[in-house]
């Protein structure tokens, strides 16, 4: 299929809390040169309109003054650029920057390689800012591909920053779950996709991002991500929550009850609020259980 970059509309969705002036800053200059729109979607409960004055019209900047979640915030961002005649929403974290061509490939692949596979999202390959090493897990990967000179792997779910949306798949697929609030939100939008649209999760193995993880920190063989009171609710909550959906993949519910178990011995034990996070735990696993949420 010929076609033009330029013929398409492209914004990218940038969702902050609380930012790095420094890291904003990095984040946009890396989009602005490659998309048509940024919409930054801030959950802080301060107004950040004063760094960002020196943008000007290709950004769109909506305060939200509290903290209404990611998948909301995301959502408020996807609506502007359906409601505004784009053509693909991409991603974006705050602290996240790309190389300068890295959307023109997101693109390029993705009208190649729509001739034999139907996507939902196509993405890089996430790896360790530090190790540089792939932030990947084999289980995820469905089946390793190659067409027209492509290399792809279909995966049950890709991480949301840099992920390339066509517009139309938010009117088959639906918004992001805003009941999960933060935690497994574009896991659970790849899933449905997949579930219920036959749609695939595409991510280029040869075009990569910097990501960095949360801290974290290793215990019984597992590395444990040092969440938060208020967060690890979420993670507990939501994990159970979606592990009792069907679309949600066995590998993944698995691995992370596993995980589950030993964060709640490691939260029982070390942390200084160790009370605190087990009564959040405990709330997030009746929640996650009880509640249709």
């Amino acid at each position: 299929m010929e076609y033009s970059i330029g013929n398409y509309k492209i914004g990218a969705v940038v969702v902050v809390f609380n930012p790095s002036a420094d890291l904003l800053h990095n984040c946009l200059n890396s989009l602005l040169g490659q998309v048509d729109c940024v919409c930054v979607v801030d959950n802080s409960s301060a107004d950040n309109s004063a760094v960002l004055t020196s943008y000007g019209d290709k950004l769109k900047y909506i305060p939200l003054m509290f903290n209404k979640g990611i998948a909301a915030a995301q959502n408020i961002g996807i609506d502007y650029f359906c409601q505004n005649g784009y053509d693909f929403v991409i991603f974006s974290d705050q602290d996240s920057t790309s190389s300068d061509s890295l959307i023109k490939s997101l693109v390029e692949a993705y009208f190649v390689l729509s001739a034999t596979v139907d996507i939902s999202c196509i993405g890089p390959m996430p790896v360790n800012r530090k190790t540089n090493r792939p932030y990947m897990y084999d289980q995820c990967v469905i089946d390793r591909c190659e067409y027209s000179g492509i290399r792809y792997f279909k995966m049950h779910s890709i991480i949301s920053s840099y992920s390339l949306v066509p517009v139309k798949n938010f009117a088959e697929v639906g918004r992001m779950e805003e009941k999960l609030f933060i935690d497994f939100v574009d896991q659970q939008w790849c899933w449905r996709a997949a579930a219920f649209n036959n749609k695939a999760c595409v991510m280029l193995p040869e075009a990569t991002i910097a990501h960095e993880l949360g801290v974290s920190s290793k215990f019984l063989g597992h590395a444990i991500s040092l969440s938060s009171p208020f967060r690890i609710y979420y993670q507990t909550r939501n994990l159970l929550w979606l592990c009792r959906k069907d679309y949600a993949p066995s590998y993944w519910k698995k691995m992370n009850l596993k995980k589950l178990v030993v964060k709640f011995f490691y939260y029982s034990v070390f942390p200084k609020q160790r009370l605190r996070y087990f009564g959040r735990m405990l709330k997030g696993v009746k929640d996650g259980l009880l509640k249709q949420i």
